[in-house]
């Protein structure tokens, strides 16, 4: 990566890593709030940003320019669902923004984007993974899935239609992104190319944790925004934005 990109990069997880300070220091909690807020929209939109950067490196007729597009509308639309979520407070006096709320339809809409775009790198690059990738995404997926349904399963058993199915869907959703993502990452296994989407790998692994972790604390009543955990999707949308300014400088330099 260009230089640029490493302050970046630093100013980025610097900045994530306030969350971590303010919530050791208990600084107020409406402080935090607003911080934490900002800082999960800007780091996805700011992914997004540069994904479709990486997008526009690859001339019109490259499946590489879909797969970095749809990764990119998966950031995006993450994004969207952030600047719902923090929308909340703003027009409610600093109140928390309920679970399931208006903003899960964009949460939830980054795993199908992100999955097209891991499909499309497959299919594009013409590879499969290896036995071993492929076990380890077996038991990345069944243990995703034991961790989702534990993180999840009051709400499965809420009252009425929405809590139930954004429920399931979260049940569902992560582990299938995780167990495709670690696929397509062991089949790029070695390469210059794969080590960009071993990033993604560790990035969807931090949002993973993010959501369930977020799930488990809402419905057992411990969550405020500003905790610790929101700090992990800031640092997981920093993991992405690193494969795409790696594969950005790639592509530069092989011009």
């Amino acid at each position: 990566m260009s230089p640029i990109s490493l302050i970046v990069v630093a100013t980025w997880f610097a900045l994530g890593s306030l969350i971590l300070l303010f919530a050791a220091l208990d600084v107020d909690a409406a402080f935090r709030l607003y911080y934490s807020n900002i800082m999960q929209m800007l780091s996805s939109v700011l992914s997004a940003v540069l994904c479709y950067r990486t997008m526009a490196d690859f001339p019109g007729g490259s499946p590489m320019r879909k797969v970095w597009g749809f990764l990119g509308s998966g950031m995006l639309a993450w994004g969207i669902g952030a600047a719902l979520f923090s929308s909340y407070p703003l027009l409610n006096d600093g109140a928390e923004t309920p679970y399931p709320y208006y903003s899960d339809i964009g949460y939830l809409s980054l795993v199908p984007l992100v999955v097209i775009a891991l499909l499309l790198m497959k299919n594009a690059l013409g590879v499969s993974a290896p036995l071993w990738g492929k076990l380890v995404s077996v038991l990345l997926f069944a243990g995703a899935m034991v961790i989702s349904v534990m993180a999840n399963w009051n709400g499965v058993l809420g009252e009425g239609i929405v809590l139930p199915l954004v429920s399931i869907c979260y049940i569902f959703f992560d582990p299938i992104l995780l167990a495709i993502t670690m696929q397509v990452a062991s089949a790029l296994y070695g390469g210059v190319v794969g080590k960009a989407w071993w990033y993604v790998l560790a990035g969807l692994v931090l949002y993973f944790i993010a959501n369930q972790t977020y799930t488990y604390l809402v419905f057992t009543k411990q969550y405020a925004t500003g905790s610790p955990i929101d700090a992990l999707w800031v640092f997981g949308f920093g993991m992405i934005a690193i494969a795409a300014m790696m594969t950005h400088t790639l592509f530069k330099g092989a011009r």
